[in-house]
């Protein structure tokens, strides 16, 4: 099972080196202040004494060179550090988007769009971010405390003991922030969340809310999730400003510790030369400087293991539907059976009840079937399986003689296309979205495809024709022109079967039956048709009646009107309207 730190396992090199050039630099560091020492203790002494200035040169020279090879060292693994984690975060994108198109739909719409892209945005940066610090700095704070503690017991173990409990008191400080500080994490991520899915709700419905001048809840909504989200961040940030001013404070009451034990009697007593004092004090300071760095990590890591948390959550999912089938799809004569639907129920997860129990029809290639049923009848869900996003609960759906599940998924889809209710455009041209049917696609086709979808004209009519710019959604096409192209971009894809899942509520009659004559002549084609449109459906050589999850009936427009109660009811109902 893929996790988010998974993908470092193609940074081996990097996380090897990088530290490794990081420890040199920690070794050199280490290094320079016995070199001071030395030049306190023996240097100036001989300078002052006999004029001799070579134990002030050479150690200061050697001094210079560790600092040139430190700085180098560096440079190296903050190269390691940066190809680590921007080839890490590219990846980890990768993984989640990949996940995103691949999840169930159920999964997908559960989750939310707003917490699918604060993950791809927020946590995978947090992620990244925690990498490059496990190169840089994971390994050198840690060694700078544990080297320094070791060279002030070679110094004087005595007044090591006040480093040690220095040490030990500031992890114990840490443990204690970073238990606090990861649960306030995850609150602030939660409320993030809400944020970005409100906003997007509101970009989205921009039209819906100034419809019913409802700008003032809005606004009063999102300065409401605003607000939790600053009291929670500032509750996040006072938990973590907490670690350095303790640092701080704890560091340098042990240095006042140092040089009051460290007084001239107790020096004389213990032998401590001012040299050895000054690279105690160096060495807390180094202490210092790591333990402030450390809890730094400790809020980089408590954020990024929450990130973390979420992520693996995602990564976890695995689809319910199958992708493992291996059967090619066949050609089939007029007449046969392209689809059969045997003893078939489906349930929601976490649902009670069946939304489709006990399906069972046949559709022959060529034929046109309209399904027809009132709101909640499970049209759309029994669509959903037949385009698999969804597998029944149980029973059998057989495609041309075989049960769908044993088809390659990918085959399949060739064959299967669908104009779902809502009119989907993506960024780009006419051109790029109708080329998501058919990316071999060439003009002649598309342009077919766009007359037989009533679309050919307003396109035509275009600055840009076929290359025509289309905005995010579609937003610089009314709504029957969206619905139209989403149409032509169907019939482009049609191999075997096209479905029309209300697909043809924003248009007028006048178009609809210009379509519906259009893809008359496709007899090659199965066309199912869903509507609230009896007139959409009246021509249909078989009709299926939906109600409540279940059959009511089947059979032509003129058998529906004398066997049907429900039908009988829809179309009088709609004839009287008109």
């Amino acid at each position: 099972m893929e996790k988010a730190y998974s993908n470092l396992k193609y940074y081996k090199k990097e996380l090897i080196l990088g530290p490794l050039f990081k420890m040199l630099e920690v070794v050199f560091e280490l290094s320079m202040p016995f070199l001071m020492a030395f030049i306190i203790d023996h240097g100036i002494e001989k300078a002052i004494t006999y004029k001799d200035y070579s134990a002030i040169y050479v150690p200061g020279l050697i001094i210079l060179g560790l600092c040139v090879l430190g700085f180098f060292s560096t440079l190296v693994c903050q190269y390691f550090a940066s190809v680590a984690s921007q080839g890490f975060g590219t990846r980890l994108r990768n993984s989640i988007f990949n996940k995103v198109l691949n999840l169930d739909l159920e999964d997908a719409e559960k989750i939310g769009s707003g917490k699918l892209t604060n993950m791809i945005t927020t946590d995978v940066n947090r992620l990244q971010v925690s990498v490059a610090m496990l190169i840089r700095l994971v390994l050198r704070a840690p060694s700078i405390v544990v080297g320094s503690l070791i060279c002030a017991f070679i110094i004087n173990w005595k007044i090591a003991f006040i480093f040690l409990g220095v040490v030990v008191l500031i992890s114990f400080i840490m443990l204690f922030i970073i238990y606090l500080s990861s649960k306030q994490v995850l609150k602030v991520q939660k409320t993030l969340d809400e944020i970005i899915e409100t906003t997007s709700d509101s970009l989205n419905g921009t039209r819906v809310i100034r419809t019913f001048n409802n700008e003032e809840d809005e606004i009063k909504k999102y300065k409401n999730k605003t607000k939790k989200y600053f009291d929670e961040i500032k509750i996040s940030n006072i938990i973590n400003a907490l670690t350095n001013p303790l640092t701080y404070l704890i560091i340098n009451a042990a240095i006042i510790l140092i040089i009051y034990f460290s007084s001239s009697e107790i020096i004389a007593q213990s032998g401590l030369t001012k040299g050895e004092l000054t690279s105690l004090i160096s060495y807390l300071t180094q202490i210092l400087t790591a333990l402030v760095v450390v809890s730094n990590l400790v809020v980089i890591f408590t954020r990024a293991f929450a990130s973390k948390h979420r992520v693996d959550m995602l990564l976890k999912l695995e689809s319910d539907i199958s992708k493992n089938g291996t059967y090619i799809c066949k050609n089939l004569a007029k007449t046969q059976p392209i689809l059969e639907f045997k003893n078939v129920d489906f349930k929601y997860k976490e649902a009670i009840n069946n939304t489709l129990e006990d399906l069972n029809f046949e559709i022959l290639k060529g034929e046109t079937v309209g399904i027809i049923g009132g709101t909640g009848s499970g049209k759309s869900t029994l669509i959903k399986l037949i385009d698999r996003l969804y597998s029944p609960s149980s029973g059998e759906i057989i495609y041309k003689g075989k049960d769908i599940s044993d088809y390659d998924f990918k085959e399949l889809k060739k064959e299967i296309s669908i104009v779902n209710q809502k009119s989907v455009l993506l960024s780009g041209t006419i051109k790029s979205n109708l080329k998501l049917a058919k990316d071999d696609a060439t003009d002649e086709e598309i342009i077919n495809a766009l007359k037989e979808a009533s679309a050919y004209e307003f396109v035509m009519n275009k600055t840009g024709k076929i290359n025509e710019i289309v905005e995010e959604d579609g937003m610089n096409f009314s709504g029957g022109q969206r619905q139209r192209l989403c149409i032509a971009r169907g019939i482009l894809k049609a191999n075997e079967i096209l479905i029309l899942d209300d697909s043809y509520s924003a248009l007028d009659y006048l178009t609809e039956k210009e379509i519906n004559n259009n893809l008359k002549k496709k007899t090659d084609i199965t066309k199912i048709i869903i509507s609230q449109r009896i007139s959409s459906l009246m021509n249909a050589d078989k009709i299926i009646v939906m109600y409540h999850g279940k059959i009511d009936s089947i059979g032509t427009h003129k058998e529906l009107l004398e066997k049907s109660k429900l039908y009988k009811e829809i179309y009088e109902s709609q004839t009287r309207e008109k």
